[in-house]
This record gives structure tokens, C-alpha cells and sequence, in this order.
């Protein structure tokens, strides 16, 4: 069951539920239940050394019986028996019992990668889920610096030169790699009061450093900022000004390979006996590379982290490339393929590596967000021992762009609906630890997938309805340059057809559609049940879905915020129930109270509940 209308059982998260997230190991924290059955008798399951615990409840009396939502209320302290605790709510009725656990209500006892989970000593970079991301692919996004624009003819990489592209030209499969637009730092830095005015926090770049292509994930030289981009000095440039428009930066860490050029990977090719070989795994396979790379490609070779030399020079060495950045103001990593990065040519020990490469993170700031790059299902990875969070392809952003868009991001057909939706959010939402969930980093597009609008024939209304559902669903929201002024692709496919120029000519620009992506994400960075809420969903049918974040304070006062989504561009009166208040719609202002409602949800509607 993925709607739950209303509960007559609630535990989440927030305070009023749970005293607190992340105490250490060996702690007990109060955790509570709110029922509205006839219970005769609550208990706490608890996993502790694979058994299962049943301990004692008490029934809560004073100013949360009192204040907080209607029903009965008891509390139990959870042993912070184990870095990841599992445990469950049991309740006894005259004449049955259930079950309680992230899955709703059952008369049987569900697996327990259903249970509510704690994390024994778990920090999140929790700036990041007040946030709202803005991603830059640096070569086109703006050219502040004409000076240091690739010239064509400069150099030959791969069989062909360079070339510099007009600022309007629309992208071709000839400059997939070495067609090179001018955008640069400098051009960040301009652009940054308009960033602000849109009301974006927090920039993901592409990466930045010494690369011959114009996508730069074939890196030459970690240690240093690509001329080509300004050089070191544009970096500094940048983070002052971030800084002063408090503004966090973001770098993207091709961790899993480098570029064929890089002085390491030479050295390893130059002579069996160098040092340098041990970072590489080697091998001899018929039309491939003597070497292990990334999709076999000759100027991707991947790092072998068997080798101890690898994880001090990338991960947690003291001049590290994790350590470098971060002492030179970014504010965490994204880290590119993420799930494939481990030793022999393979992914094995991937999440021990990631854990290497976090604990170094937070040495040098003790809250840099550090997440992957995992396109397909990576709740193995996030149990919170490597990164805090990761890009949320497969719990959101595939599914809401299918279901829109009536395909995949590879062009296959597709009759998901509503339900089956709902579904597979709330599949790959509530396996995580509540800490996870909120540091995922959700995206409807990016430099590597097709162009939201385009994937939705242009249609503003059915791009909406998916920008409000990002902007809503728990984790740290992202958006793709562009998207706000119209920018779109020319074909059908992903890369390289969903990297075009950003304009500066406002003639060109969507006023209208950049005033609506505006106002919501304002009121996302204003709403802090978007920023630390639980999920429950409230509606699903096949052309719509509307869903709850919910933050309950200890003393019992909630704040709420609902999102509902129609996929159809005429529109679509939906009706479902909302929570008790008040709410105003963040775009329009119109107000409603909580009860039955019918809404015409096409193009999105985010309602805000009021304070009482």
C-alpha cells in the first residue's frame, strides 16, 4: 500500500517521533507512536544481533497529549544498539494485532528492509536540504572571458583539433567532444546576481580541472583549474564571490578514471616497471585496451584502488584531490559513476571506498556534501557509510520524466501511470535511513539526459507539474542551466543533443516560465517541511499524484506542505483530503483548509500549510 489518506498509526522522523537523529552508539533515544485504534498494548521491536526484541511502551500524558494530533501517544526508549538500527512498532487490539513499519499497517511481520531505521552517530551536511542546486556545464554556460576561449587549431586530441564554436550555434555530433563553446569561471562569476535573484543556493559544476575536451570527465590535471576556464585564479575569483552572495560550490570528482593524458597514466605506460602501474589494473583482452577504462574507452582509463597509492593521491592522502578542493572553498563532490569506482577493474569494495573518501571529506570540513552518481537502484550503498546521499535517477527522477513524458530517457514507449509511480518513489524512499532520504539529490535532467522540456514536447505545463514535484519530494532539489529561460535540444536523445548554450539575449528567454520555476523555488527555500519532512503520499490515479512532507516539533505543532501533479496539459480537477489548516497555494496565493478539496493540479500545485 503506497496511499495512506490518513493514518491511524504514525512514527517518522521528526521530533515529535523521534527525540533526535544521529546520537551515538551505546545511547538510548525516546521514540513515540500515535494511534487512533483501541489499543490494549503498544511494544517496540527492536533487531539486535539478529533476533528480535520486543520491549516496553508508555502512554505519553501532558502537552503533546495535548497539543499534538488527535489520538493516543506512547513512547519507548531504542537502544543505539548497532550503526544501523532496524526496529518496528507492535500493536495489540481485543481482538488482533499489526504490525507498524515504514510500509504502513500488517497483520504479518514484513522484511526489515521495510523497519524504520536509526543511524548510530550519522552527521548530515544538513545545509544541503535547505538548498536549492543549480547545475553549470562550464563550456555552456557563459563566456566572461573571451582571452581564454579555446582557439580552433590549438591542439589535436583524439585524432582531430579543436575547435571554438559560435556562442549560437546549436550542438552537433562533430563537437560532441571537441567542439568548444568559451563558457568560463568569470562567466559564473557575472552570472552569479542572477542566480541569486532566482533564488538558487548551491552550484554543481561540471568538472573544472586540466581536460582536453569540452566536457573535461578525461582529466589531465586534478591539482589545477583549466586555462581554458581561467585558470586557479577564476577559482579564487569565484568562491570570494559565492561567498559574498552565500552561495556553496559544488565540484564533480571523476574519481573512477582519468583522462588519457594524465601525467600518472603516462608514466604507467612508458615502462612495465614504473611505479605509477600499480594505479591501473592491466590486462590482455582481444580489441581492448591493455588496461581496464571506463566503457572500454581507450582515453578513460580506470584507477585500481587495490592500490594504496591511488586512495592517498585521490581519496585520503594529505594532499589529496578530495582534500585540495575543499580547502580551496568547495563545499563538497559529486562524484561521477559513483557505483563503479573499486579495485581490479571492477566495483568491488565500492562503498569502502567511499566511506575513505568521506571520512577525508569531512576532516577538512566537517560538512561537505559528498554525493554519487548511481543511475540504477543503489540502496546497497546507502546505508550510511559512504556518501550522505546520491543522485536520485532511479527513487525519482527517471520515474517522473517516464511518467510525463509517456517514455524512457532512451526513447522507449511507456504506460506508467499514477499508481505505479507512487509506487517506486515510495519503493526507493522508505528503504533509507531518514538522514539518506533527505540528502538525496534529485534532478528531472542533467548534462548526461535528455532536456526535461524537450522530453515533454515543449509543453510548459507538463514541465511544471514535474518542477513542482522536484521542488517538493524530499532530498536536495536540483535544476539543469537553462531550464528556466526555455532552454531546450534540437533532437531527440541525451548527450551531447541536451548540452546547448545557454542565451543571454532575454529576448530569447521564457519571462513567463522563469517568473513560475522562481516563485517555487523561493518557497522551497522558505518552507521547512520541504526541507526536513516526512513523505506520505495522499492521491494517485493514473494522470495524477499528490503527496505530504509533514515535520512534526516535539511539542506537538506541525508544519505541512502538500504537492499534487497532473501529467495532462488541459486541465485536471483531481480531489483527495488534506491534513487539518490552513494552506495557500505558493503560486497563486489561493487558500484552502484542510478537509476534501478539489484542485485543478495541471501544471503543478504547491500548497503551503499557514502557521495557527
Amino acid at each position: 500500500m503506497t496511499v495512506f489518506a490518513s493514518l491511524s498509526a504514525q512514527h517518522d522522523h521528526t521530533p515529535a517521533y523521534t527525540e533526535r537523529l544521529g546520537a551515538p552508539q551505546g545511547q538510548t533515544v525516546r521514540v513515540r507512536i500515535r494511534v487512533t485504534l483501541p489499543v490494549e498494548a503498544v511494544h517496540l521491536k527492536l533487531v539486535r544481533v539478529g533476533e528480535i526484541e520486543l520491549l516496553p511502551t508508555q502512554e505519553v500524558t501532558g502537552q503533546l497529549a495535548a497539543h499534538g494530533e488527535a489520538g493516543r501517544w506512547f513512547e519507548a526508549e531504542l537502544p543505539v544498539c548497532e550503526a544501523r538500527v532496524r526496529y518496528a512498532w507492535q500493536l495489540r487490539l481485543p481482538d488482533d494485532h499489526l504490525n507498524l513499519t515504514m510500509l504502513g499497517l500488517h497483520h504479518t511481520r514484513r522484511g526489515f528492509r521495510n523497519w524504520f531505521q536509526y543511524l548510530a552517530g550519522h552527521v548530515s551536511p544538513e545545509w544541503a536540504w535547505k538548498s536549492v542546486f543549480y547545475q553549470i556545464f562550464p563550456d555552456r554556460f557563459r563566456n566572461g572571458d573571451p582571452e581564454n576561449s579555446v582557439r580552433t587549431g590549438e591542439y589535436f586530441y583524439e585524432g582531430r583539433t579543436v575547435e571554438q564554436v559560435p556562442w549560437e550555434q546549436p550542438i552537433d555530433k562533430w563537437g560532441d567532444i571537441h567542439g568548444h563553446y568559451g563558457g568560463d569561471l568569470p562567466g559564473v562569476v557575472q552570472a552569479l546576481p542572477y542566480l541569486k535573484d532566482l533564488g538558487v543556493n548551491a552550484l554543481w559544476l561540471t568538472p573544472i580541472f586540466v581536460s582536453p575536451s569540452n566536457h573535461r570527465y578525461d582529466i589531465t590535471d586534478y591539482r589545477h583549474v583549466d586555462p581554458h576556464l581561467g585558470g586557479d585564479a577564476a577559482w579564487d575569483d569565484l568562491v570570494e564571490a559565492a561567498g559574498a552572495a552565500d552561495m556553496r560550490l559544488v565540484l564533480d570528482g571523476v574519481f573512477n578514471h582519468v583522462g588519457n593524458e594524465n601525467a600518472l597514466f603516462l608514466a604507467a605506460m612508458e615502462r612495465e616497471e614504473a611505479p605509477e602501474r600499480e594505479l591501473f589494473t592491466w590486462r590482455s583482452e582481444a580489441g581492448k585496451p591493455p588496461y581496464h577504462a571506463f566503457f572500454d574507452l581507450p582515453t578513460l582509463p580506470k584507477i585500481d584502488y587495490r592500490s594504496e597509492r591511488a586512495v592517498q593521491e585521490f581519496f585520503s592522502g594529505e594532499e589529496s584531490v578530495v582534500r585540495h578542493w575543499l580547502r580551496r572553498g568547495a563545499a563538497g563532490w559529486r562524484l561521477d559513476v559513483a557505483h563503479m569506482i573499486g579495485v581490479d577493474g571492477t566495483n568491488e569494495q565500492n562503498v569502502a571506498m567511499h566511506a575513505e573518501l568521506k571520512r577525508a571529506a569531512r576532516q577538512e570540513r566537517s560538512d561537505a556534501y559528498v554525493f554519487g552518481e548511481r543511475f540504477y537502484d543503489a540502496e546497497h550503498a546507502l546505508g550510511g557509510e559512504g556518501e550522505d546521499g546520491s543522485m536520485n535517477y532511479h527513487g525519482f527522477g527517471l520515474p517522473v520524466m517516464t511518467w510525463l513524458s509517456g517514455q524512457t530517457h532512451c526513447d522507449e514507449p511507456s504506460r506508467l501511470e499514477g499508481a505505479e509511480l507512487a509506487d517506486i518513489l515510495w519503493d526507493a524512499y522508505h528503504a533509507l535511513p531518514p538522514q539518506i532520504a533527505l540528502s538525496m539529490f534529485n534532478v528531472l535532467e542533467s548534462h548526461d539526459i535528455g532536456r526535461a522540456l524537450y522530453r515533454v514536447g515543449e509543453s510548459r505545463t507538463r514541465f511544471l507539474a514535474g518542477f513542482t514535484l522536484l521542488l517538493a519530494y524530499p532530498g536536495v532539489p536540483c535544476t539543469y542551466y537553462g531550464t528556466e529561460v526555455g532552454v531546450t535540444q534540437s533532437r531527440s536523445g541525451n548527450m551531447p543533443w541536451c548540452r546547448e548554450a545557454m542565451p543571454w539575449d532575454e529576448a530569447k528567454w521564457d519571462h513567463d516560465l522563469r517568473a513560475h520555476v522562481r516563485t517555487l523555488i523561493h518557497a522551497r527555500r522558505a518552507t521547512h517541511a520541504l526541507h526536513e519532512g516526512n513523505l506520505r503520499f495522499l492521491h494517485a490515479e493514473a494522470d495524477a499524484v499528490a503527496f505530504l512532507r509533514e515535520f512534526t516539533h516535539g511539542d506537538g505543532r506541525t508544519e505541512r506542505a502538500v504537492a499534487a501533479a497532473s501529467r495532462l496539459d488541459a486541465p485536471h480537477e483531481v480531489t483527495f483530503s488534506l491534513p487539518g489548516g490552513t494552506y495557500r497555494d505558493a503560486v497563486t496565493g489561493e487558500m484552502f483548509t484542510g478537509g476534501p478539496v478539489t484542485l485543478d493540479v495541471s501544471g503543478g500545485r504547491l500548497l503551503v500549510g499557514q502557521a495557527e
